[in-house]
């Protein structure tokens, strides 16, 4: 099928940006030279004398990226964008050829050269299999996407029925990089039971310092936290957390009955694993306390930072093991 997945930054930081505007992008900085119209030994050239203290392997590697982002993704082809917010693959056709964006002060100056591209639908990543996952996670900024995996992309966003996951092998787990590690435990934590999901919760504050309690349960079958320094809730900070561990995303009713119950000398930690919309955002910026809104990614990265310090518990819900990387 010849489909190429460009990264949208560490963990998806352009993935927004990028479906908005209609484009990819790649962020080396080369003065703004028309890579289009140089070859790949002009662009090794080019890179070096911009990073000359770059390994040979390096100068080889991100030349060969640009190279192809200027040449081999032609108009008429298939791009691949991973979204981690809303874990979609989202799928598009070239529509223009390579061209230099000057920077701005809001992002330090730092230019880009992007393709223009009409985004045509999206697959939701929990309907492929995962050793299409596993080829989805490469760490290079631009990659070719492999003709099975594509069809399963492209089956997903057709609304077929979802491919049933397959077992991988520990070898094959710990390939994963960085950002396709959290995806995989993001994988993970959505297939935990609402009580589980609760206790993990109730985990990553306690691998933070603080001590918890679980509250009654509550009409909805969910269970609040209480967070304090002291475990009752009598000590300052006491925040009380509310997790919500379903597809759907949490409108603005939702969060403004959750601030509604909150003391005023209270913190408010509201985790949605559907994430939430704008107005729910909105209705937690103007709140009087404070109030912070976890989604999947943002609550699985906290648990990630925080998981060396994790107790029995919160690693018998959800074991990780750690994978060292040369530097």
């Amino acid at each position: 099928m010849n489909a190429w997945i460009v990264r949208a930054g560490r963990g998806g930081i352009h993935a927004a940006e990028w479906l908005e505007g209609g484009y990819v992008a790649i962020y080396w900085d080369l003065d703004g030279a028309d890579v289009s119209a140089l070859d790949k030994e002009g662009i090794k050239r080019l890179y070096k004398r911009k990073n000359p203290d770059a390994s040979p392997q390096t100068v080889a590697s991100n030349a060969g990226m640009i190279y192809r982002f200027a040449h081999d993704i032609a108009e008429g082809r298939t791009v691949v964008m991973y979204d981690p917010s809303s874990r979609l693959y989202h799928i598009g056709e070239v529509s223009g050829g390579c061209e230099f964006v000057a920077g701005t002060e809001e992002d330090e100056g730092n230019g880009s050269y992007r393709r223009r591209v009409r985004w045509r639908e999206a697959a939701p990543r929990d309907s492929l299999s995962a050793s299409a996952k596993h080829s989805l996670g490469s760490i290079s900024t631009l990659f070719a996407v492999s003709d099975d995996a594509m069809r399963e992309l492209k089956a997903a966003s057709s609304g077929i029925v979802p491919v049933v996951d397959d077992d991988e092998s520990p070898v094959e787990a710990r390939e994963a990089t960085a950002d396709d590690g959290i995806e995989r435990i993001k994988d993970k934590v959505l297939k935990l039971d609402w009580d589980d999901m609760e206790l993990l919760a109730a985990g990553v504050l306690r691998s933070m310092g603080y001590k918890t309690s679980m509250t009654r349960k509550g009409s909805d079958g969910g269970r609040d936290i209480i967070a304090s320094p002291d475990g009752l809730g009598l000590e300052s900070p006491r925040i009380v957390v509310e997790v919500k561990h379903r597809k759907g995303v949490m409108g603005a009713p939702a969060l403004r009955s959750f601030i509604g119950g909150l003391r005023s000398t209270d913190s408010g930690l509201y985790v949605s694993t559907g994430g939430f919309t704008k107005e729910a955002m909105y209705e937690a910026d103007r709140a009087v306390m404070p109030v912070k809104l976890l989604d999947l990614d943002q609550f699985v990265r906290l648990l990630v930072d925080n998981y060396d310090s994790a107790d029995m518990e919160m690693r018998t819900i959800l074991p990780l093991v750690r994978i060292y990387w040369p530097a």
